[in-house]
């Protein structure tokens, strides 16, 4: 059990890790070309909750999923209910944007026309963008009612709140993890694992 905890944490290292390097290597042409622009990823495993890893980790994805599925669901739906409001806009972005743009990373199955094919390669994404969704909104509301409290920032309230999202961020890349060899069951029977059931 213990290896298993470390490759979840080892994988959250490597995915992020990863998305900075190549985030960095994009930003530094373009700012070597004269361009001011932002960086992709700044301390994301300081993040004190899910949103702030991602407005930290992947911040040009987060800016497209915003732009195209976000705003547009925000500005158009659900204007006298404000709590569902932003639910909504965010299922729009982190779930169907983030399964959106995976669906066209899968150009074999694609270009083939199999649904199927699809389906299976893409299932634990659906799940990741679900319950994704669901965290990035709960992440949110906890964070208005932080804020409204002006909860102190202790040093040790700081690190469990790191630690608590590093954990949670990293038994959900379980389910995004794009290896078409391990369907849903399978990663449920892995996570179902962790916790020795």
């Amino acid at each position: 059990m213990p290896l298993a905890w470390a490759s979840v944490y080892s994988q959250l290292v490597m995915d992020t890790l990863k998305i900075t390097v190549n985030g960095h290597a994009f930003i530094g042409v373009l700012r070597l070309l004269g361009f001011h622009v932002f960086r992709n990823t700044y301390k994301p495993m300081l993040a004190e909750s899910i949103v702030e890893f991602w407005n930290r980790q992947y911040f040009y994805f987060k800016e497209l999923m915003v732009e195209f599925f976000f705003l547009p669901t925000f500005a158009r739906r659900f204007r006298g209910r404000p709590a569902l409001r932003m639910a909504a806009a965010v299922f729009a972005a982190a779930c169907f944007g983030n399964v959106y743009y995976h669906v066209l990373k899968t150009e074999v199955a694609l270009v083939h026309a199999d649904p199927g094919a699809v389906w299976t390669a893409l299932q634990a994404r659906v799940f990741y963008g679900f319950i994704l969704a669901i965290a990035i909104t709960a992440s949110m509301r906890r964070e208005q009612r932080r804020r409204a409290a002006q909860d102190t920032q202790s040093p040790a309230r700081r690190m469990l709140r790191i630690a608590t999202v590093l954990t949670l961020l990293a038994l959900m890349r379980v389910w995004a993890i794009d290896e078409a060899s391990a369907g849903i069951v399978q990663r449920a029977v892995f996570v179902r694992g962790l916790f020795g059931l």
